[in-house]
């Protein structure tokens, strides 16, 4: 099991830990339900440093990220980072990552942690009929998140008033200590927030800064415990939940990121045909009736047959009540508000469905 740079940091401060995608990983610090709500309510800091970090460069490095990914790279500035979809020839999602533009020819992706290799390599073996170069640097980096409504106050305490230059999505070089971060506002909690990008010998002096914040901003360190319960909240898919090599872009809800206007990308003709294929099942959000959590893979019904299975189920905090995922058979026309049953143990369990809570939270 690989351990995080700051293993022994984390274990001071008193986490406890889980495997997660082959790293022993903070889970909480004391109350996951507390750390949620404050990323909510002020900020808090994650050690994400699993993820993986991956370096496309050269002179058809454009059009290559524009072949391999949904999005269409030549529509996005230098400077910025943009979401995509990475798919296989079938439509299906290899992974789902973050494509940071440096300039046009040399671009800095942030992929998944259990996906890391494999993506390295499906890139690799497309990159042969490209003048470009693919370099997995994830030893070279850690990565620190700073997510919350006080995260810009924070974060320009440590690295300087010109942070709060960076908009959505934007990213740039700020230095500490005579050394680069790589800083992006960026983050996969639904709220404001920033990620940094740090050389290993960097994390802890960059951890330590912000570490003693804490008390003078209400902030504290966080699990991926919370981080979870956030992202299902907001409606972020988790690869290998919401996103999978059997579940597309399409089915997850993010048309918005496959460009089918471009010319060609891997994929491109499986996605067509999904855009027009009423059949293929659809990913939706649910409350839950009661206090019960359904699990990832809970059989769900109408009042009659199985029309589903749950793919993420936890609590949210905010709106004090179990949510989940689910994937959902699209003939029969799930709409917001309808009902269905989830298997818990054995026992049916009530769910509607729904926007994510964060989105309705926030209309009201």
């Amino acid at each position: 099991m690989k351990t995080l740079q700051l293993h022994s940091f984390h274990q001071s401060k008193g986490a406890k830990f889980a495997t997660f995608a082959g790293w022993a990983m903070p889970i909480s610090y004391g109350s996951s339900i507390d750390e949620h709500l404050l990323t909510r309510e002020k900020a808090t800091f994650f050690d994400v440093s699993h993820m993986g970090e991956i370096e496309v460069k050269g002179k058809e490095a454009t059009d290559f990220l524009s072949f391999v990914l949904t999005q269409n790279i030549k529509k996005f500035s230098v400077g910025k980072g943009i979401y995509s979809p990475l798919c296989n020839h079938l439509g299906g999602t290899i992974d789902d990552l973050i494509c940071y533009k440096i300039n046009e020819e040399n671009y800095f992706l942030c992929v998944n942690a259990s996906n890391t290799e494999k993506d390295y390599q499906h890139l690799l073996e497309i990159s042969n009929n490209f003048e470009c170069q693919v370099v997995n640097v994830s030893d070279k980096f850690g990565q620190l998140a700073v997510q919350g409504p006080r995260s810009q106050e924070i974060l320009g305490a440590v690295l300087g008033d010109k942070i709060s230059l960076l908009q959505k999505m934007d990213f740039g070089s700020f230095t500490f200590n005579s050394t680069e971060v790589i800083v992006a506002r960026t983050g996969y909690t639904g709220e404001d927030g920033y990620e940094l990008y740090c050389e290993q010998n960097t994390l802890l002096p960059v951890a330590e800064a912000l570490d003693n914040l804490c008390f003078a901003t209400g902030a504290s360190w966080a699990g991926l415990a919370a981080r979870d319960s956030l992202r299902l909240e907001a409606g972020f898919p988790l690869y290998g939940h919401e996103l999978s090599e059997e579940i597309s872009p399409l089915q997850a809800g993010l048309k918005w990121s496959v460009d089918l206007s471009k010319k060609d990308f891997v994929g491109k003709e499986a996605l067509i045909e999904q855009f027009h294929d009423a059949t293929k099942p659809l990913v939706k959000y649910f409350r839950v009736k009661g206090r019960r959590i359904p699990r990832a893979g809970s059989i769900i019904s109408d009042s009659h047959t199985q029309v589903g299975k749950t793919l993420s189920g936890g609590y949210s905090p905010c709106a004090g009540q179990p949510i989940g995922s689910a994937l959902i058979n699209a003939k029969i026309g799930a709409k917001q508000g309808d009902t269905y049953f989830a298997d818990v143990r054995g026992s049916e369990v009530e769910i509607s469905t729904c926007a994510p809570i964060l989105r309705e939270l926030q209309k009201k």
